[in-house]
């Protein structure tokens, strides 16, 4: 991914009577504004006060870096009520603007390449979507190589995480319901804070969708996409069911432990048991009355 500090237009050399020092202070300056953009991109909207405390720094010290970047277009503010009883004027948050995801850079050159070498090949009517699997199909064979040996899906989730990340795309994870009892509420989300292919996605939804496939495929599980840049959010949002997931797997650890140690409850199963039940068609269970009950009952 393509940093502030890397561009052209960001580099300045000392000038007539500037120090090293000066200019050492420069560099620091923009790694820490490099810092601010990155907690925008996959944060946002966040408040300067939440910046401030995740960087240790000042709220006036992270508004200086704001407003230089939103002076050069870089991100802009989005303006958010609480739901609070008595609140004031809409609080400020900043996100990533269209021109900031132009700066992270955009993975055009190489897509425009695919697209002319699959139209010298075939004409056919879905092109975008084989031009949308073969560009995806690049990432996936790359990925699944580095994913073997992670059982876990919360450990491969967060790998796939940070091979988004290496290849510009801003990836993180967020835990979702994790400190709820029922673990089949509790799930991971996959997020990307840029898309390089971001203006093409939204002239082509189809690849959103086979992204969507590959994260199902190298996950091994089903997965749901929440949101995407190209449909207007600030970052792609994948829903990962991690609990689902371990709860079925759990069930089948213990399916199959049943079925391997036969004993008393599997001949009661069969016949009557010892609370006066019997097992009946389709796995179902019946409450088995004698005629003496059935008097007293009526």
């Amino acid at each position: 991914m393509n940093s502030i500090a890397s561009r052209p237009d960001a580099v300045r050399l000392p000038g007539p009577g500037e120090s090293a020092e000066a200019d050492t202070s420069r560099e620091a300056d923009g790694s820490t504004r490099e810092r601010v953009l990155q907690l925008v991109v996959e944060e946002g909207p966040i408040s300067a006060a939440a910046l401030g405390r995740t960087l240790n720094l000042t709220a006036a010290a992270v508004r200086r870096h704001l407003d230089a970047m939103t002076e050069q277009g870089i991100v802009e503010i989005k303006n958010v009520t609480t739901r609070r009883k008595g609140a004031g004027r809409p609080s400020r948050r900043y996100v990533i603007s269209q021109r900031g995801q132009e700066v992270l850079g955009d993975d055009y050159l190489s897509l425009t390449r695919q697209a002319l070498s699959l139209l010298e090949e075939s004409v056919q009517d879905d092109a975008a979507r084989s031009l949308a699997t073969r560009y995806f199909g690049e990432f996936e064979a790359k990925y699944r190589h580095e994913l073997e040996g992670i059982a876990d899906l919360d450990e491969r989730t967060e790998k796939l995480s940070e091979l988004f990340n290496q290849d510009g795309f801003a990836g993180f994870t967020r835990l979702v319901g994790r400190d709820n009892p029922l673990l089949a509420m509790q799930s991971t989300q996959l997020c990307q804070g840029h898309c390089p292919i971001r203006e093409i996605a939204e002239a082509h939804p189809v690849f959103c969708e086979e992204e969507t496939e590959m994260i199902s495929r190298l996950l091994e599980v089903d997965v749901r996409r929440l949101s995407t840049q190209a449909g207007g959010a600030h970052v792609c949002t994948t829903h990962v069911p991690v609990g689902r997931e371990k709860l079925a797997a759990d069930r089948r650890v213990r399916a199959a432990q049943a079925a391997a140690e036969p004993g008393p409850q599997a001949s009661e199963s069969a016949g009557a048991g010892p609370a006066g039940t019997r097992a009946s068609g389709g796995g179902r269970r019946r409450i088995v009355i004698s005629p003496r009950q059935q008097e007293r009952l009526s």
